[in-house]
């Protein structure tokens, strides 16, 4: 395992280090994490994670534990896991949050739809001028300006 100052920005010196000191631990975790407050290390791997008490170098009783229980809020075993088919430990969790407000949506669509038809007048109109010309009443405005000035 390796070990990163955040202060000096570097791995600290003298590491990797072999994993073994953490006993109880799984083998090949995936990750840990020092929790400031409290002082634990949590390691994961798969769905499960194991909190390591730093003091008496031991994982703590009762570990390891759901992470998607215990994180993601989901409540108890799934049909698969009462069969005792157990998942791949590389499992994609997909969550889906739907909290913009049906306005924003609106808006999202109508705001463009507006954009598009203007831009079908404007290119309706230029091609009409080509078509047909200028119209009348625009050539003898400029010619009467043109006098004027």
């Amino acid at each position: 395992y390796w070990r990163y100052s955040e202060e000096m920005k570097t791995m600290d010196p003298g590491y990797p280090k072999p994993i073994t000191v953490w006993k109880g631990i799984p083998e090949s975790p995936q990750g840990a994490f020092v929790h400031k407050e409290n002082g634990f290390t949590y390691f994961y791997k798969g769905k499960e994670y194991w909190k390591f008490n730093n003091q008496i170098l031991k994982v703590e009783p009762g570990y390891p534990r759901s992470i998607l229980k215990d994180f993601m809020g989901c409540d108890g075993p799934t049909d698969r896991d009462k069969e005792g088919h157990s998942p791949p430990d590389d499992v994609d969790i997909v969550i889906k949050l739907d909290n913009t407000a049906s306005t924003v949506k609106a808006i999202a669509i109508v705001i463009p739809c507006i954009l598009a038809l203007c831009l079908l007048v404007l290119v309706y109109t230029v091609f009409q001028f080509k078509r047909k010309g200028t119209p009348r009443h625009i050539l003898y405005c400029k010619r009467s300006m043109q006098e004027w000035v």
